[in-house]
């Protein structure tokens, strides 16, 4: 029998608890395939529904990871400089670059202004461009790049060092209408606001749990990924999360579209609006004449 007010099958609701561990298919720490021993299968009228009920995911992220962690300068040559994944500060991100400048034979210096929170870069020696960054939010130079060639260049936008702040669960694999912030169509069936330090856990539950209804009448596996508010899948180093999906079974409800009806209130709005037209253009000489 069904046992959720959402429920209006013969069918009855399920519950799936998976623990990352379990999974399969391992490509990434956060990026898991689980197969279902018995396939959930929807009867003919029948569509499924989705939700996610709770997750809890490891506050293990760095702010700079492969993803984020490089910057690239043309000075004479051009040189892509990076830094080890891990957590910085402003402080210690500036001896990193500069460490790693000096490296490559470059002669570009990188401060930071604590009192403003904006990198600057100069040199004593030949003009050099900034040409692209994947750090660019994080050294305040989204939108700026490439920049022109000076001898000095300063941020105009502050430091983002918050790391990852929206984590979004997806399922790969479901068909869902959801959309994200381009307005393509995505199957992210929640988002996640990270609220922890690092080291502390994320908790995500909701006492309203939104469901989506799929496309798919058949689930015989679970592509799950979780990326941050960038897209980027995002590496839990080593950890592991957990996570439970309920399933719920609605009767599918044919639309009927009476088209002759429509097309009979369009035509007598077209009928009504002429008449009032030509009242309006009767009215006209009778106006003049007064």
């Amino acid at each position: 029998m069904p046992n959720h007010s959402l429920n209006d099958s013969h069918m009855p609701s399920q519950a799936i608890y998976l623990d990352s561990n379990d999974a399969l298919v391992t490509i990434s720490d956060a990026e898991k395939i689980f197969y279902l021993n018995t396939p959930i299968i929807a009867d003919v009228g029948i569509r499924i529904l989705v939700g996610l009920n709770n997750i809890t995911i490891p506050n293990t992220i760095y702010n700079f990871n492969s993803s984020n962690n490089s910057i690239t300068f043309t000075q004479g040559t051009t040189e892509t400089i990076s830094v080890s994944v891990g957590n910085y500060s402003a402080s210690t991100l500036t001896t990193a670059l500069n460490t790693a400048i000096t490296a490559a034979g470059l002669s570009i210096t990188v401060t930071f202004d604590e009192d403003n929170a904006i990198f600057k870069f100069t040199t004593s020696g030949s003009a050099f461009t900034i040409d692209s960054a994947t750090m660019s939010r994080q050294l305040g130079l989204k939108e700026q790049l490439p920049t022109s060639s000076s001898t000095s260049y300063t941020a105009t936008r502050v430091c983002d060092f918050a790391g990852a702040t929206n984590l979004y669960v997806r399922i790969r694999n479901l068909s869902m209408n959801n959309l994200d912030s381009r307005g393509n169509t995505s199957s992210i069936i929640a988002s996640i606001v990270v609220n922890t330090n690092y080291g502390e856990y994320i908790f995500f539950s909701s006492a309203d749990i939104l469901y989506f209804m799929i496309s798919e009448n058949k689930i015989s596996h679970l592509d799950v990924e979780i990326t941050d508010q960038e897209g980027n899948v995002v590496d839990l180093n080593g950890s592991s999360f957990n996570m439970t999906l309920s399933v719920h079974f609605v009767r599918h409800r044919e639309v009927n579209i009476d088209t002759n009806r429509i097309l009979g209130e369009l035509q007598n709005r077209e009928i009504e609006a002429e008449k009032e037209a030509q009242k309006r253009a009767d009215d006209k000489p009778k106006q003049e004449a007064k």
